[in-house]
Order: C-alpha cells, then structure tokens, then sequence
C-alpha cells in the first residue's frame, strides 16, 4: 500500500530514494539481528513491486537504492491487476 500510495503522489520521471533495511542487507544483516534469506526476499519483493510500478531502478550504493518512475506511463504495461486503477488514481479510498 505504501509504494502505490508513492507511485500515486510521485510525478513521471520523479524518483523514489530508500535508505535503510534492507538495503545493504549484506552488511547490515547480523546487526539488525534477521537472516541473510528474509532480508533478501523483503529487497526482492520491493523491487518486484516497483518494476510493476514502472520504476526503473537506477543505483544502488551502500546503504541507498534510488528509483525512477518512467515518463511516460501510458506506455508502461502495468504487471498486477491488484495495482490502481490508472483511469482514477487520486481515488486511493
């Protein structure tokens, strides 16, 4: 809900920047005191997400990854049916 709720509010060609778990899960893992496998499959999923939103994932460095919702959205086949409806996206009720 909270990435369609960023995908709603963020402009074509806007970014999205996420800093913190989990990203850089590699290096992070022991001390936020969670395994190697969960911390993977929660980055995996938030990318899965955003490539259904139609971001472009544009760098990862450290403990950053930066996003980029694509210009053009009409071109942009949207992957979830569970997704916004494109026609009223201001409707998030």
């Amino acid at each position: 809900m909270y990435l369609m709720e960023v995908d709603r509010v963020l402009r074509p060609g806007g970014f999205w920047i996420l800093s913190g778990p989990p990203i850089n899960w590699k290096t992070y893992y022991q001390t936020w005191k969670r395994t190697k496998e969960d911390l993977k499959a929660e980055q995996k999923k938030i990318e899965d997400l955003a490539e259904s939103l139609c971001w472009e994932k544009k760098y990862e460095k450290g403990d950053i990854a930066i996003w980029r919702k694509k210009i053009n959205a009409k071109s942009c086949q949207r992957k979830s049916p569970n997704l916004c409806d494109l026609d009223n996206a201001d409707d998030v009720w």
